[in-house]
């Protein structure tokens, strides 16, 4: 259930209907009544596309349904590997301080 409630209009000074969502428009310029989020909402949504374009396998919209299942596999083990590689290191790491502690 949503609220409705007034807000000024930070273009033309009027007072319009908010329903408290990014992308409310004032009724009278239809400019934005929040500029600020929407802008941050857009550059938010931008940097998640470039985030999985960069990945190492992109999924395309025309790949098929093998080949995007294929790529999403590949993608997440990549990352458990690399995780693993990261956890082994620490392992280690902690290992060889411990192990120079006790022996000192």
């Amino acid at each position: 259930m949503s609220q409705v409630r007034e807000l000024k209009c930070p273009h033309c000074g009027e007072w319009t209907m908010w329903n408290g969502h990014v992308d409310d428009r004032c009724l009278n310029c239809s400019e934005f009544l929040e500029p600020q989020r929407f802008s941050r909402e857009v550059e938010k949504k931008i940097s998640r596309e470039l985030i999985k374009e960069n990945d190492y396998f992109f999924i395309r919209p025309e790949d098929g349904l093998l080949k995007r299942w294929c790529k999403g596999f590949l993608n997440t083990l990549r990352w458990w590997a690399y995780y693993v590689q990261i956890a082994f290191f620490i392992f280690v790491t902690t290992l060889l301080v411990l192990l120079s502690i006790f022996t000192g």
